[in-house]
């Protein structure tokens, strides 16, 4: 198929076309679009050299249009239909009528703190509004914003270029928890008694070490790490029902305390807090849809 440079065309040639086809006559199309006839002449003849056919054929009657003319006639209509759709748009979003789909990046751990809290506004504030929720991680969301698969990333995630923005939400720190009858455990102690467990690591890029163990090994320490997971929710699961110790971020574990078996107490070591953040790419920035659900999710985070 031969392809062709759009580039070199000028797209006001469609209009021209469809004044011509509506009115078959050069003066009387000139005047619909507000152009003099001689100019509405040179058009038609820059029409027929780009579609290679006569399309309008003088007659008794005007100018008839030819075959090709008439096929072309429909899409070039929607064409322009569209166009004038987007530029007469009202730029703005009224949450309750809008009945828009988000497509966001989230992982699980973001899910868990942000969606119910969320989810209850868009019902309160915008029922029509549906969200899309794709899985991603520290490594992999700044790729899929770049490519579209997502519009609007949340969690912990490497600096963005400068194509992309980003906003905190909130600064994260760390909790522990272990089992409630955990065998060994008789309630907070040092640091060598913290070492001395049996703990679990989560790390969805599947590493047996994790942030807890960079922390550990800056200071000499290392702990023994009897478990990786791939996934943040196995955490409170393993943690009421093992003898595993859980190093995790407070926001995950504190909800979920009194659904399974686990008390928490803090980290006998000081583990810096990691920075959560919602973060787009450029071209969302003045979409009204997008700042609305990005102050909403602001608004969430913050509870």
């Amino acid at each position: 198929m031969k392809t062709m440079n759009l580039a070199k065309v000028d797209l006001n040639l469609l209009v021209v076309f469809d004044a011509l086809i509506a009115e078959r006559h050069v003066t009387r199309a000139a005047a619909r679009i507000g152009l003099t006839q001689p100019a509405t002449s040179h058009a038609l003849k820059r029409l027929r050299a780009l579609f290679g056919d006569p399309l309008f054929v003088r007659s008794s009657r005007g100018m008839v249009p030819t075959p090709l003319a008439l096929e072309a006639e429909p899409a070039i209509r929607s064409v322009l239909e569209q166009v004038e759709g987007i530029l007469r748009a009202e730029r703005s979003f009224t949450p309750g009528q809008s009945d828009r789909q988000f497509v966001l990046g989230l992982s699980d751990y973001a899910a868990l703190v942000l969606l119910p809290r969320l989810m209850a506004r868009l019902d309160d504030e915008a029922p029509g509004v549906t969200l899309l929720v794709r899985s991603t991680s520290h490594d992999v969301g700044l790729p899929m914003l770049e490519d579209g698969s997502v519009e609007l990333i949340a969690g912990h995630f490497p600096e963005p270029p400068t194509h992309m923005n980003e906003e905190l939400l909130y600064d994260e720190d760390f909790l522990c928890a272990c089992r409630d009858d955990h065998s060994a455990f008789t309630g907070p102690g040092g640091l060598d008694s913290y070492l001395s467990f049996r703990h679990l690591n989560v790390s969805t890029k599947g590493r047996a070490r994790g942030y807890v163990d960079a922390v550990l090994s800056e200071q000499g320490l290392k702990r023994h790490v009897a478990a990786t997971v791939g996934h943040f929710l196995m955490a409170p699961v393993l943690a009421g029902s093992t003898e595993l110790i859980v190093t995790e971020p407070r926001r995950l574990l504190e909800p979920l305390a009194g659904h399974f078996a686990f008390k928490l107490f803090h980290p006998p070591i000081d583990i810096p807090s990691f920075r959560v953040v919602q973060t787009w790419h450029a071209r969302y920035d003045a979409d009204p849809g997008h700042l609305w659900l990005r102050r909403l999710l602001k608004d969430v985070a913050a509870v």
